[in-house]
Order: C-alpha cells, then structure tokens, then sequence
C-alpha cells in the first residue's frame, strides 16, 4: 500500500476537525486576551511591565483550556468504535500521533502570532514613546508555545485513556485550578499546569507601606526552563510509546468484569446514563480546590484583605465564579448529549420518547447536577469561617446571591444544552462556555451583566464584592428569557432539522 506524507496526514487532521472552527475559536480567545490584559489603567513607567505580568496569569487559563479542548476533538473521533485498531492498518502511527502534534502546535503558533500583532498594534497606537520589550516578548511566546505544547500533550494522554472525555477534560479544568494555585506557593512549576507561570517575565512585590504594587523585569530562570523542557519531552516520548503500542487498549487500568446490577431502576433515563460514570468527582473536587487556594490566600494576605466574611467569600468563590463553573456545566452536558449523537441513537431515541421530554430531562439534569458545585462551595464558605473564628454573622446578602445564582446554573444549563444539541462535538461547546466566561467577566466590567448567562453568573456570585449591586429582579428576567430562547431554539432544532446520525 502507497504510503501518504506527512503533510497530507496534517490535511486530514484539519479537514477532520473542521480549522475553520477552532481558528474562530483560537480568535476569539486572542480578543479576549487582550481586552483583559489592557482593562483598566496602567500604572505610568510601568505599562509594560503590568501588561506582561497579566499575560501568565490568563494565558495560563486560555492556553490550558483552548489546547486541552482542541486535543479532546483531536483525540475522540478516533475513539469511536474500533477506529484506533483500524487507523494502524492504513497509517503509520508514529505519523498519525507526529501529525496531531503538528496539529496542536499551528494552533499554538496562531495564538501567538496573532498576540503579538495585537500587541505591537498597542505599542504603535497607545504607547509609542515607550521601549517596546522585544526580548521579553520573544521570550514569552517560546514560553507559551511550550506550554502549550506540554498541555496538548499531555491531554492527548488523558483522552486516549478516558475515552468518554469527560474525565479528560475535567482532569484539565482541575489541573488548570491547581497550577494556578501551586504557582502562588513555588516559583518552580510543581505540575505540567503551572509552566507558563514559572516562566514569568515580571515580578511583583506589594509595598505595605505604600499600598502598592511594586514591578521589575526578571531574569530568564533558567531552572524553570529547564522543568519545562523535561515536561515536554517526557509527555512526548510518552506519547510516542502509547501511539506506538500495537493494541491502544493496553494504555487503560483494568475494569472490573464483575456484573452490574439490572439497569432496571427508578432513576430517570439521564440519571442511569450518570450511573457507572464518576461525573460527582469534579463537582466536589474543584469547588474544594477553588476554596483552599481562597483560604491560603486569604490568610496569607491580611495586610492587604480584613479578616471578614465579605473577603472570605471573594477569596474562596473567585476562581469557580469566574473561570471554571460555567465549563464544567458545559463538560455534563456535552457528556449528556454524547450517546445520542453516536451512530443511530438518535433515531432509536426520538421514536421512544417525546422531543419535549428528551430536552427537559437533560436539561434539568445538567442544572441539578450543576447546582452540586454552587451548593457545596457555599457549605465550605460557612464551615472554613466558623473553622477560623471570623467575627460577626454571615452576611445576608450572600443567601440571596446563592439563590439568584442556582437560577443563572438554570439558564446557562439550558444555553449548553440546546449548543451540545446543536454541536455534535464533545469539547467545542465546552470551549465556548471557557471563553463566554472570559466574555461575560468583561461584560461585567462594563456593567452589562444581564448581555450574557455567564456574565449573570459571575455578577450574581459576587465573588469581587459580595455586598456589592444585586438586583435580584432583572437578573430573574433575564434568566427566564436566557431559558426560554435556548429551550424554544433547542425544540425548534429537535422538531425542524433532520438529525444527522453515524460519524
């Protein structure tokens, strides 16, 4: 048989997941990243010195996700039936796996290519009597193109091994959580996830006595290079191997062949789905990450936080509010939504049940299910503050922000359900739900926080000021117009558009 190139293998890797996409969606994360870098007003002398210190911090959130996300669509259709045995029979596999990297990697490249025409854009058009960094700009994209690297790597591993991604991609989310978290600990990246922070370009040191942030440029560390280096070669000399394993499935634990009890049950149809499968794990777990990095934060800066209720909440909520609760939403319901879209469920499920029916049972699944994660973080905010003994009684305002939040899980439930109904994708409605979280905190920036469910979330949680502006009856509204369109949009699709089945 004719072997076919290595370009023509990148080909295939692109016209199978549709570039078109994930370049729309790689522009719309670089759009974001540069409207939260330049938000708000830069310190004089020091803009670029606050610019490069912003570009870690989010760019270890919007790298993470958009290369795990995009390794996840790279990785699952060939998990579909016996594809991955198959594959070998027509492909090299050291080629298959060389040009799913070079998958990842244009990505990666475009990312930053289109950061830093944004960037040199800003130093002609805002700052043009300042020094342009070039050094550190060079520095700071091989920096991410390892990084990101090192992610799509290492979620291509978490893919092959989880094959119904949701675990895949809720190992990320919490990966992601923790870097971030460990990074504020060690200057040294303790896990894959903190790279990008350990290579920072800036640093920052808090003045007590002036109550400001102090920045200098910092020298190339060259322990922390090293580190990200042996995570990219040890990731792809892993990858190698497994590719390479003459049977895929030998890369998984061995499952129990013990029976399952009957599938007869009392359970609904979308809890019986959820049965066997760990989807509690990262509902408990990241609300639990979230508020340990709040709590070591909140202890550890007490010259700048008081010792309240009111910053206890912000500390602890912050991360969950603003990055991770809307995408792990998003995760259940790709994850609801996946057995339908394979092969002919769609028919088999549409002749035994009603469309209304099917659409409603999902969606109040995902919202019930979401509603864990808000419930949970609001127990450990109570536990941890009698734990560390802060005076006075729980602010009121947070019952009413817990209960206008549950609403907004609703309606953000139903936005990713009618897109997991639209999108046959597992990983592009949950990439779509990362960055309208980064949208929706812009949006709030603005004060438009009704624009978005997301941006309802963020505000609703109060996770920069609790007792902050609440108003409780247009952020009902807005909710109850959010579940209407997307329930109505997701009818229409279900009774108008003929479902396409197989892949």
């Amino acid at each position: 048989m004719k072997q076919i190139g290595l370009h023509q293998y990148l080909l295939i890797e692109f016209k199978k997941n549709k570039f078109i996409i994930s370049a729309l969606l790689l522009f719309i994360g670089i759009i974001l990243n540069c409207l939260y870098v330049l938000q708000g007003r830069l310190p004089q002398g020091q803009e670029w010195q606050m610019i490069f210190a912003s570009i870690p911090f989010i760019n270890t959130l919007l790298i993470s996700i958009m290369m795990s996300v995009l390794a996840s669509k790279c990785i699952d259709m060939e998990n579909k039936g016996n594809m991955w045995n198959t594959l070998p029979t027509l492909y090299s596999r050291t080629k298959l796996y060389i040009s799913k990297l070079m998958f990842g990697f244009v990505h990666i490249i475009l990312f930053c290519i289109l950061q830093t025409i944004l960037l040199l854009y800003f130093s002609v058009k805002i700052l043009p009597e300042s020094d342009f960094p070039l050094f550190y700009l060079v520095f700071t994209i091989l920096s991410e193109i390892i990084f990101g690297m090192i992610i799509f790597q290492l979620q291509c591993l978490l893919s092959l091994r989880f094959q119904s991604q949701f675990a895949a991609l809720s190992i990320a989310f919490g990966g992601t959580l923790a870097g971030i978290f460990l990074a504020f600990i060690s200057k040294f990246s303790l896990t894959p996830w903190s790279v990008l922070f350990s290579l920072s370009t800036v640093s920052m040191d808090f003045d007590s006595a002036t109550r400001q942030i102090l920045l200098s440029w910092n020298k190339i560390n060259i322990p922390a290079v090293l580190i990200g280096l042996i995570y990219f070669f040890v990731t792809m000399i892993i990858g190698f191997k497994v590719f390479n394993t003459p049977e895929t499935k030998n890369f998984t634990f061995i499952h129990s062949t013990a029976k399952r009890k009957s599938i007869h049950t009392i359970l609904p149809a979308e809890l019986i789905k959820l049965k066997y499968n760990p989807v509690w794990i990262p509902f408990i777990l990241i609300p639990v990450i979230s508020a340990s990095i709040g709590i070591i934060n909140f202890l550890g800066n007490q010259y700048v936080l008081s010792f309240n209720w009111d910053d206890l909440w912000t500390q602890e909520s912050l991360f969950l509010g603003m990055f991770f609760l809307s995408p792990l939403i998003a995760i259940l319901a790709s994850l609801l939504f996946r057995m339908e879209h394979q092969g002919n469920n769609w028919n088999i499920v549409l002749t035994a049940n009603s469309r209304f029916k099917i659409l409603k049972d999902k969606w109040l699944t995902t919202a019930a299910l979401s509603m864990i994660c808000i419930l949970w973080i609001a127990i450990i905010y109570i536990i941890s503050g009698k734990l560390l003994g802060i005076p006075g009684n729980i602010p009121s305002i947070f019952f009413l922000r817990i209960f206008t939040s549950l609403i907004c899980i609703i309606s953000i439930a139903g936005f990713q359900c009618m897109l997991s109904l639209i999108i046959r994708s597992f990983a592009i409605p949950v990439g779509l739900a990362f960055l309208g979280n980064i949208f929706g905190l812009l949006l709030n920036l603005k004060g438009l926080f009704y624009a978005t469910p997301f941006s309802m979330l963020i505000y609703s949680m109060g996770s920069t000021n609790i007792k902050g502006e609440l108003n409780i009856p247009l952020t009902i509204l807005s909710c109850l117009f959010y579940i209407c369109i997307t329930f109505g949009i997701g009818m229409l699709y279900l009774n108008k558009v003929d479902i396409k089945t197989g892949r």
